[in-house]
């Protein structure tokens, strides 16, 4: 659960900078669409952490270990708009094949309560994969 959460924190900043940093003219849509995204992933991120805590493990709050076990790469210097969506669409297609992963953990070793709450997560990831990607056509 941990490199699930190193791959939040990872996406989390990239979508901040996308918001930050967006030009062009689909700015105002844009700004809007990756604010709502970097607020829903926040919300996961702290619902994610307090679930490692409530099943007995230590939630990772170091950046530097989040780099090290996320399969998300730190994406810097994006300011077109399309581009930054076709990031965020990737974006969200790794976290939720890493949903999946750790869904599939969970459930493995009984713990329907995780794999729930990752089941919700995925759902709600996969929409706006969708929502972006109708976007981008």
């Amino acid at each position: 659960m941990n490199d699930l959460l190193s791959d939040y924190h990872v996406f989390y900043q990239n979508v901040r900078g996308f918001h930050w940093n967006v030009k062009g003219e689909n700015f105002f849509d844009l700004h809007v669409q990756f604010e709502e995204l970097y607020t829903k992933l926040y919300q996961n991120i702290d619902d994610l952490a307090e679930r490692v805590v409530t099943i007995g493990f230590r939630p990772l709050h170091a950046y530097s270990d989040y780099l090290k076990n996320s399969i998300h790469k730190e994406i810097t210097d994006v300011s077109n708009g399309d581009e930054c969506v076709k990031h965020v669409i990737d974006g969200l297609g790794i976290l939720a094949q890493s949903h999946r992963k750790v869904a599939k953990e969970a459930g493995e070793a009984g713990d329907i309560a995780t794999e729930d709450m990752l089941t919700a997560f995925v759902a709600d990831i996969e929409k706006r994969m969708w929502m972006f990607t109708m976007f981008a056509k």
